[in-house]
């Protein structure tokens, strides 16, 4: 009945049987004129409701340098919270690099035991540095180089098929 306008909110819910409408207890007591209760919250509010600060003192009653202590403490509040906050994520993160480098290290591990390198003792040795020595000895009569050449492949043709009749016979 002023110039604002009601903020209140008025539940109805109607039952099962007709014509009866059931209110809820919070419509009730404005009826009855007594106070309402605060709606509780989760979240504590923000500075721009009420006016107030959150430590609830409104902001009229105090001085500016007790404006200034509050401010600096939730201030303070704010720094441990998010501390604590980066200090769990770090954490975490170790945490989780750590178990990949284990992770990498049994895969690395795994894959050496399944593919070892096998260490092999150069075959025909001689002959290949012959054949090397002939060409730079002749860079532009490569046929020069084709006795030095036939011998290489041949020892190095002998060499695998021994092997070859080495692992059939394993």
């Amino acid at each position: 009945m002023g110039g604002s306008q009601s903020t209140r909110k008025v539940t109805l819910e109607q039952g099962n049987m007709e014509g009866v409408v059931k209110v809820s207890a919070s419509v009730v007591k404005r009826m009855r004129g007594e106070p309402e209760d605060e709606p509780s919250s989760d979240a504590p509010p923000s500075e721009s409701e009420a006016g107030r600060p959150r430590d609830g003192i409104p902001r009229e009653t105090l001085l500016p340098h007790e404006q200034k202590a509050v401010l600096h403490e939730a201030l303070q509040e704010r720094d441990r919270y998010w501390q604590d906050k980066l200090q769990t994520v770090e954490e975490k993160n170790a945490q989780l690099n750590q178990l990949t480098v284990e992770q990498f290290h049994k895969a690395a591990e795994e894959v050496e035991a399944k593919f070892i390198k096998q260490h092999y003792k150069p075959v025909c040795q001689d002959l290949q540095e012959a054949v090397m020595t002939c060409y730079v000895e002749n860079p532009k009569q490569t046929l020069n180089c084709a006795q030095q050449t036939k011998a290489f492949t041949n020892c190095v043709e002998n060499a695998r098929l021994s092997m070859l009749q080495l692992k059939a016979s394993s």
